[in-house]
């Protein structure tokens, strides 16, 4: 609806999805009492033993094949297991068994409604200037979730080392609601006075998300099943509520001189709940300037050739506080403490987590210079800069040490700093005087990390085979040096010591030179970070057709896939890829190892598992280059459809078509951890998709 002076807009909607979930997803859930190797979807799907059939009739009874199976009145439901007594004393379960048994469904109905005023000040008190313009506008929204769900986790059991009992049968139910309310309140001023422009901008926000979680579940249900939560043996429940509150003021002035001399400057301030009390205000100022040497009398160069010349320059600081609610605050354990007084056991609560009580904003500070030029009547565009970004007072889990005797592993901090800093090149090309029509662009850029600090008392932090040390990269790879297979006695004997190695083994350099090799011989090797990323994206045109096509990619990129990895270990009863066949081949006196794949085994008595240390044979040179999407299109003329149907668009499409690398994993570009950047620990293939479609405007 609009007036004369302000104008109004509202919208409602309601969503309703009936989501039925994997049991075991590729996130690895955790199933209380299921015991066993029990993974996610892909890799253990992955790793199976071939020799196991996806589905066997036979399982429904087992009783006379696995003793603990007689506590049970179905078994395996009829999917393919193993044997003890056949296939030897493997602990692993069969997805499909796992997938299909275990039920989570979740319903959710949201409703989201939004309105928003704008009213031009200025017009409303009779004054109407085209050089200058006043508005204040609100902004409000509010939405709410309910969501509902639903798990059920029945017993069953495939083996004497894989099952799930009857006391951890589980049924759960669950409701969650969440809430969202927001509020902007915006000043805006804008006016041009001869040459001069400016433009202001004063605001205030406010936003609150509130959640509620109720939980009851029932453990040990009578057969046949009916699934209520007062069915079970036992039943539990428990209840939490949440708030987080964030509430800023903004400033930003925006001028320019003749669209010459370009400044722009802003401040806000936040305060968040999720930080403590006296220190959850941050200031964030920033501040760019441009230079357009265009448009200056004094301009060296031809106007056709070069048309556009600016310089810029920026600062500008963020904050963060993505944490979960209450992390500063203490809390006690109900009754989880005893203590005997004069003979009697008193039960009580003591706080038995420690946290950290000063949580303030993490920041990041830009800084940023740059370049971009226009040629040939902009034909040509380039653009150059380079960055840097320095993050402060990173907010993230610091390990608690052992004796330090409290219940909690790690501790939310404010304690390290980092920076990222590196250059960046856009150029584009477009001619479009003909009926065939193009333009091409590419983009690079590049990257050096550096930890400036851990911020709790040590220069180095080890998560597993990766290593962050302060003045060097975040997450290293680290581990032993691969120097080969010991071809025969001779070789190993001539080695330094490698406690319990036998012909067949992998060998590994002794970095100390002490005559043996041990953990103190692990070392940094290498990074997990592609130090460029690239893309190449170019689009054409030939009357009325089109075909666009983005690609990009990433070099002097290093990963370590866990798959692979354990499709290739040289130990266990696993499944293993078709290269390990050729492993313990020997020449006809057994004297000498042939192979190029390490001797396998079943068990190992030596002092390390010397054929699957994490060492530079477990990292891959993963550069990549990856045609994202190809679409071709075509565009039917308007006086076909008369006046009824306008811009008709017939397209076909494919996205992730092929990836050029000589990477051995399922994808490529995925999201490593904060401190395992080069770790892929089962990231789930993209999709190679195709689709067409007709676009058209009423």
């Amino acid at each position: 609806m609009d007036t004369k002076f302000i104008k109004f807009q509202t919208s409602l909607v309601y969503s309703h999805s009936d989501q039925d979930n994997m049991g075991l997803s590729n996130a690895s859930e955790y199933v209380q009492g299921l015991y066993g190797d029990v993974t996610n979807i892909l890799r253990g799907t992955l790793l199976m033993q071939p020799t196991i059939k996806a589905y066997d009739s036979s399982t429904w009874v087992l009783d006379n094949l696995v003793g603990i199976a007689n506590n049970f009145n179905y078994d395996a439901y009829g999917y393919g297991v193993y044997y003890d007594t056949i296939h030897g004393d493997i602990s692993a379960s069969n997805p499909l068994l796992v997938n299909n048994l275990l039920q989570r469904n979740t319903r959710v109905d949201r409703f989201v409604g939004t309105g928003s005023a704008d009213v031009d000040i200025f017009n409303m008190f009779g004054f109407n200037s085209k050089n200058h313009k006043l508005n204040y506008k609100i902004n409000l929204s509010y939405s709410k979730a309910f969501c509902k769900d639903f798990t059920w986790i029945p017993a069953w059991v495939q083996s004497n080392r894989v099952y799930l009992s009857k006391s951890n049968e589980r049924l759960t139910k669950g409701s969650r609601i969440y809430s969202d309310a927001l509020i902007e309140n915006v000043l805006t001023y804008d006016g041009t006075i001869g040459k001069h422009h400016i433009n202001v901008v004063a605001g205030q926000t406010y936003e609150e998300e509130n959640t509620d979680l109720l939980t009851g579940w029932g453990i040990n249900f009578t057969e046949p099943y009916f699934l209520q939560l007062q069915n079970a043996a036992n039943t539990y429940s428990e209840s939490y509520e949440y708030k987080h509150a964030i509430l800023s003021y903004i400033g930003r002035i925006n001028y320019n001189y003749d669209d010459r001399y370009l400044l722009s400057a802003t401040v806000r301030r936040d305060g968040s709940s999720r930080l403590t009390r006296s220190i959850r205000w941050g200031t964030f100022p920033s501040v760019s300037v441009g230079w357009r040497f265009d448009k200056e009398s004094f301009f060296p160069f031809n106007p056709d050739v070069v048309n556009m010349f600016k310089v810029r320059a920026s600062y500008g600081e963020l904050g963060n506080e993505n944490i979960g609610e209450y992390m500063y605050q203490a809390v006690m354990s109900r009754n989880n403490m005893t203590y005997n007084f004069n003979g009697n056991v008193v039960t009580g609560s003591a706080v038995s987590t420690f946290v950290d009580n000063n949580l303030a904003w993490e920041k990041k500070k830009t800084y940023n210079v740059g370049i971009d030029l226009a040629l040939f009547r902009n034909r040509l565009e380039f653009t150059a800069e380079w960055y840097k970004n320095t993050s402060e007072d990173l907010l993230y889990a610091v390990p608690v040490p052992e004796q330090a005797g409290v219940s909690n592993t790690t501790v939310t901090m404010n304690a390290a700093s980092m920076n990222n800093s590196g250059f960046e090149f856009s150029a584009t090309y477009r001619n479009r005087d003909h009926d065939f029509k193009y333009e091409v662009s590419a983009n690079l850029s590049t990257l050096r990390n550096r930890v400036t600090s851990l911020g709790f008392g040590t220069d180095s932090y080890i998560s597993g085979s990766y290593i962050t040390k302060v003045g060097e990269e975040i997450g290293q790879f680290y581990g032993w040096v691969y120097e080969g297979i010991a071809r025969t006695q001779e070789v190993l004997d001539n080695h330094a010591t490698q406690e319990g190695a036998q012909i067949g083994d992998c060998l590994y350099k002794d970095v100390n030179n002490d005559g043996k090799v041990d953990s103190e011989d692990q070392v940094v090797l290498g990074s997990g970070m592609p130090k460029i990323n690239f893309g190449l994206n170019a689009r054409f045109e030939y009357k009325r057709f089109d075909l666009s096509i983005a690609t990009f990619g990433a070099l002097n990129y290093h990963v370590s896939d866990d798959i692979y990895n354990s499709l290739n270990s040289c130990y266990g009863w696993g499944n293993k890829e078709v290269g390990m066949l050729d492993a313990n081949r020997f020449s006809e006196d057994g004297s000498t190892y042939l192979s190029n794949v390490p001797r396998t085994y079943v068990t190992n008595s030596a002092s390390l598992g010397w054929n699957d240390l994490f060492s530079s044979r477990k990292i891959q040179n993963a550069a990549y280059w990856k045609i994202a999407n190809v679409e071709l299109g075509y565009n039917f003329p308007d006086k076909w459809f008369d006046k009824y149907v306008s811009d008709v668009r017939f397209y076909i499409s494919a996205q992730n078509l092929h990836t050029f690398t000589g990477y051995h994993g399922y994808n490529v570009d995925y999201a490593g951890g904060t401190f395992t950047p080069g770790y892929n620990f089962c990231s789930y293939p993209t999709a190679r998709t195709f689709m067409c479609g007709v676009h058209f405007t009423f």
